[in-house]
């Protein structure tokens, strides 16, 4: 006799679960997540070619050059601490993007001492060293444009004059906006580093944030059977309480004035997945999750 039993999926092992790949949820997680895989690509060949820039400005040193993508989690605290450097350099392209970098005090004194000496001076301490010279100034902002019109190169094929300045007031990021890179310049018997940041805009297609592709999903059945599932959500825009006296006022076409929600609840179920925003695009409502609501 046949069973007519519909078939159970199974729950995936954790070997399986952990080669599948979390999905970001947001479309500034997702943008810095493609604009993430654009500048692993670009690496090697933008640190190459710094270092090759950076010889002809250091042309009696010996070094080598690392440039890495790095998590910016601590380094915003690190930022406002006193010894720190902060400068800003513009990009010439449609829409101005800004270019960071920050460097101690420290790092600041040696690269000036490579630069108009040759060899490294004795290290000062922070209370020592509570103000740059006008030549250790001028030198970390010619260190940013070396760095920014590679940049330009490398990625847009244009070699433009661009200029940088010594930025002055408290540095802050919005979440997704800016990816932080570490830039080890190696010595014989030491290390100088700083790091850039560079807005995530300029590593997807166009300055108005389209992504320049999207990622491949991962191979097999296991994800793609999962998207099938169909869910029915619903999106609670605004809630009030009325009167029976307003409900007839309401057949009698009397309207009521209701207030949006500032962060609208995604539910699937009686259970609050998300929260968001609604905003209109052309003549569609579109729904943007913000926040991932708390488990309990």
């Amino acid at each position: 006799m046949s069973s007519n039993k519909p078939q159970v999926n199974k729950l995936l092992k954790g070997e399986q679960a952990a080669v599948l790949q979390p999905y970001a949820l947001t479309a500034q997680q997702r943008h810095f997540e493609m604009a993430s895989q654009v500048a692993r690509s670009k690496l090697t060949d933008y640190g190459n070619a710094l270092q090759v820039e950076l010889g002809r400005m250091l042309r009696d040193v010996e070094f080598s050059l690392d440039v890495n993508l790095c998590s910016s989690v601590g380094l915003e605290q690190w930022l406002a601490e006193p010894g720190v450097l902060l400068l800003d350099s513009t990009l010439p392209l449609e829409k101005d993007l800004v270019c960071y970098m920050s460097i101690d005090f420290q790092a600041v004194h040696n690269m000036a001492d490579l630069c108009l000496g040759g060899q490294l001076g004795e290290a000062q301490s922070l209370i020592e060293k509570v103000e740059l010279s006008s030549s250790e100034l001028r030198i970390s902002c010619r260190l940013l444009q070396k760095q920014t019109q590679v940049l330009m190169q490398s990625l847009f094929n244009q070699h433009l004059p661009i200029s940088a300045y010594v930025y002055k007031q408290q540095l802050q990021f919005e979440p997704y906006a800016y990816m932080p890179f570490k830039v080890r310049f190696i010595l014989d018997n030491t290390v100088v580093s700083w790091f850039i940041w560079l807005p995530v805009e300029l590593f997807l297609a166009d300055s108005a944030g389209v992504p320049q592709y999207e990622p491949p999903l991962p191979q097999g059945s296991l994800l793609t059977d999962w998207e099938r599932v169909p869910v029915q959500a619903h999106i609670e825009m605004a809630r009030k309480q009325v009167t029976v006296q307003q409900l007839e006022g309401w057949l009698q076409g009397a309207v009521l004035p209701l207030e949006l929600f500032s962060d609208m609840p995604f539910r699937l179920g009686k259970q609050t997945l998300f929260y968001g925003v609604v905003a209109e695009e052309g003549n569609q409502l579109m729904f943007q999750i913000s926040t991932i609501a708390e488990s309990k």
